[in-house]
């Protein structure tokens, strides 16, 4: 089991309640996604939270669709090209790369994030929807309401689902509820 080099802060006691920060807690540790997080817990009475633990994390390469069909705007070859003040950052599976923080506005310009593909022009691509979902750890049974660019809204405006287990179940331990 993959332990995961947490900072915590000891529990804290304030009137009535006591505070526990973890941070950061990385997505990393389940997804290819750079993601971390700040977690505050507060409780009534002093309790020993448990570091967020992984078996193994999930590759960049298994979370890609084999024959992906994303949409290119025309402007990924000018951002590519160095149109922009910005250059898009490119993850590459066969290097081993994890993908930035997915986020909302990736909706409005998904030029900002790209895979490399060597299949498509320019050698690199935009996430597809489901790559997408699949870097927040959502399950490829969920579907979206909505179209694409909702659904990229809500990818990025969400917590990856390992986080929000994690955290969930240790809310539960907290209550001592199986």
């Amino acid at each position: 089991m993959k332990k995961f080099p947490v900072v915590m802060e000891a529990m804290t006691k304030l009137p009535d309640y006591y505070v526990h920060v973890a941070c950061p807690v990385k997505s990393s540790i389940w997804l290819p996604q750079k993601r971390d997080r700040l977690i505050i817990i507060g409780s009534r009475r002093n309790f020993a939270w448990r570091e967020p633990a992984a078996e193994k994390p999930v590759t960049l390469a298994e979370i890609l669709e084999m024959d992906p069909v994303p949409h290119i705007p025309d402007y990924v070859g000018r951002r590519l090209a160095g149109k922009y003040r910005d250059r898009p950052i490119i993850s590459d599976a066969e290097r081993g790369d994890i993908a930035p923080t997915c986020v909302a506005h990736y909706a409005k310009d998904l030029s900002t994030r790209l895979v490399a593909d060597r299949r498509f022009p320019f050698g690199a691509r935009p996430y597809t929807v489901r790559e997408y979902a699949r870097l927040q750890g959502v399950p490829d049974t969920f579907t979206f309401a909505g179209g694409d660019m909702a659904a990229y809204r809500m990818i990025g405006n969400g917590v990856s689902v390992p986080v929000g287990k994690w955290t969930g179940e240790e809310i539960r331990r907290y209550f001592g509820v199986r």
